[in-house]
């Protein structure tokens, strides 16, 4: 079970919409959250020139801790300074058993800024799991700032495991069902067929390909099963990996998708798979990455 978790906050209107997700976080088994804050301006300047803005910070940071003590949380809160990416990683490496939890976007995003640049480095170079809460804009108000909302702040609603059967997804597969199966309300497990690679094989291993992996998909669901009194499904289709999850998310209303990292290129440690890239861009749900680290292996 996951116990604690790391929230990562600009203290910008869209990161304090992750405090509405407490409740899941509840559910998912979290019993300590720590803040985390790296300011845009250096702690030095702000003692030198006396501005007040470190105290305002400070004051922001108690609030929101006292909101977490509140709904029965642990929690405490702590400040870095240098580049937020970077300081988050550091900070979480010091607390390799939790989970970081960060909005898609954050302070000044545009609307075709699909993630925050702060939030897309933490998952590609993550060694701890990553959960995105996704934020949608919605438009802007009369003196032109972004107006957002959470995309489903329901989290444990409905969980979409991905696999490809790969040692990624396996490690994926094994967290989920080790730490958050228990907590879901509705668990589905899906593998798409690339119809790309499926082309260029007869009818004859096509049908053995599907006997392998229903065979899989069943072994895993019953896995599950064991973990949940929560109904768990599976589903194996054949198209464009992508699409095929976005329609997925679309048709089930899927509040969260679970995979794992797939680096593929010499730095395989910092660099996301297309696959997974374009997920994170694309789809309108709850993200939750899970590395290939020795805390999640």
């Amino acid at each position: 079970m996951i116990k604690r978790a790391i929230f990562a906050t600009d203290l910008s209107k869209a990161s304090d919409l992750m405090m509405d997700c407490l409740p899941q976080c509840r559910q998912l088994g979290i019993e300590h959250i720590s803040l985390l804050h790296v300011p845009t301006m250096s702690f030095n300047y702000m003692e030198y020139s006396g501005y007040s803005m470190r105290v305002h910070i400070e004051a922001r940071m108690l609030n929101l801790q006292n909101r977490l003590s509140e709904a029965g949380f642990k929690a405490n809160f702590a400040f870095r300074e240098g580049l937020p990416s970077q300081e988050i990683l550091d900070f979480a490496a010091q607390q390799p058993d939790a989970l970081i939890v960060i909005g898609s976007k954050g302070q000044g995003f545009f609307k075709r800024n699909l993630i925050g640049s702060t939030t897309l480095r933490v998952m590609q170079q993550s060694k701890n799991p990553v959960l995105m809460i996704r934020i949608r804009h919605t438009g802007s108000n009369e003196p032109g700032d972004p107006i957002c909302i959470l995309e489903s702040r329901d989290i444990a609603a409905h969980a979409l495991l991905l696999t490809d059967f790969s040692k990624n997804s396996d490690v994926a597969f094994g967290f989920t069902r080790k730490h958050l199966a228990a907590h879901f309300q509705r668990l589905t497990l899906m593998h798409v067929q690339d119809k790309v690679v499926m082309k260029h094989h007869d009818k004859e291993t096509i049908e053995k390909f599907n006997l392998i992996d229903n065979r899989r998909l069943r072994d895993y669901t019953l896995a599950l099963r064991k973990k949940t009194k929560a109904p768990v499904s599976c589903t194996l289709v054949e198209g464009s990996v992508v699409p095929e999850i976005i329609r997925e998310v679309k048709e089930n209303n899927i509040s969260l998708v679970i995979f794992g990292a797939h680096g593929k290129s010499y730095f395989s440690d910092m660099v996301l798979g297309s696959a997974a890239s374009a997920i994170l861009h694309l789809l309108e749900a709850n993200c939750l990455l899970i590395p290939m680290s020795p805390a999640t292996v």
